[in-house]
């Protein structure tokens, strides 16, 4: 099967090398022509004999370039004209072959700029995939190893913890919305800034846990979640918290986790150090919805992470 790409240089080739092969047949006609008219001259001047037997054959066409001519130097002269015309011929061809040449090297360029082109536009489409990428969001619960607490006193420790890490990340970077209820979710629009706020949230857990365990004899049991969001997502609080859930369903707590389209965005501003490694793809079925969620792994330990830091 040719390829449609080719198929213009394909005709451009036949139609050039049909185009040679008539100038060529016609040189080689020419030159048979002028040949033969020569000897015909020297044959008549002679032998006149020979006009009275064959001149039919040779007068029309010396007559074609000579009608006032009688004299049988027009034979000659026939000759002459035929073989001078085989230089213009000989220029056809050389005028074939350079336009072939440059059509077909135009058509190149052309191939070359419309390839280009594409590329651009793949380009532009593959960066417009980023770029949709608006926002990121960060959800972090907090369980206890400790058994005997109650909930209510869970809550009232994690909302704690949670307004204490609030004003430290509030300090850090003043673009960043935070908001504290089971869980505390942070959310912003700079994935440059990505790096240094959840390191200060590490560092802050890391404190706080070592706060717990040192004073109240508490281990805790830290989750995280990294999710992003295109431009006309809606960012809902809740439906954030609903998803950290339900990947903690997929025995996930004490991870550090994010979600595939945060990576790649990540991923795309050359970072890389909480991108997390691919674990697959989990699915929550229930009878109200299907959530599927392709995890990446930051940290398989959090707690221990914490504490080595």
């Amino acid at each position: 099967m040719i390829n449609t790409d080719n198929l213009f240089a394909i005709e451009t080739k036949t139609k050039a090398k049909s185009l040679r092969k008539l100038i060529t047949f016609s040189i080689m006609v020419l030159l048979f022509l002028s040949f033969a008219y020569m000897v015909y001259w020297i044959g008549v001047m002679s032998d006149d004999m020979i006009l009275d037997y064959s001149g039919y054959l040779f007068t029309p066409l010396a007559k074609l370039f000579f009608p006032f001519d009688d004299s049988l130097y027009i034979y000659r002269n026939t000759s002459v004209v035929l073989f001078c015309l085989v230089f213009p011929m000989i220029f056809m061809y050389y005028l074939v072959d350079k336009t072939e040449s440059k059509v077909l090297k135009e058509y190149r360029e052309y191939l070359e700029y419309q390839q280009k082109e594409k590329i651009k536009q793949e380009e532009k489409n593959r960066l417009r995939e980023f770029d949709i990428i608006k926002k990121y969001s960060i959800c972090l619960s907090l369980n206890y190893a400790n058994s005997n607490i109650k909930d209510e006193t869970k809550k009232h420790l994690n909302r704690t913890i949670f307004m204490k890490l609030r004003s430290i990340l509030n300090s850090l970077n003043k673009n960043i919305k935070t908001s504290v209820d089971d869980v505390m979710i942070i959310v912003s629009n700079d994935f440059e800034e990505y790096d240094k706020i959840y390191m200060t949230l590490l560092r802050a857990l890391s404190k706080v846990q070592n706060i717990l365990k040192d004073k109240y004899k508490l281990n805790f049991i830290p989750s995280l979640t990294t999710d992003a969001y295109e431009y006309n997502d809606l960012i809902d609080a809740s439906k954030i918290q609903k998803q950290h859930y339900e990947i903690q369903s997929f025995k996930m707590q004490n991870r550090a986790l994010t979600s595939a389209l945060f990576r790649k965005k990540y991923q795309h501003l050359k970072h890389n150090k909480f991108a997390g490694i691919p674990i697959g793809e989990y699915l929550m079925s229930d009878k109200n919805s299907n959530n599927s969620y392709e995890l990446n792994v930051v940290f398989k330990d959090l707690a221990k992470t914490l504490a080595s830091l």
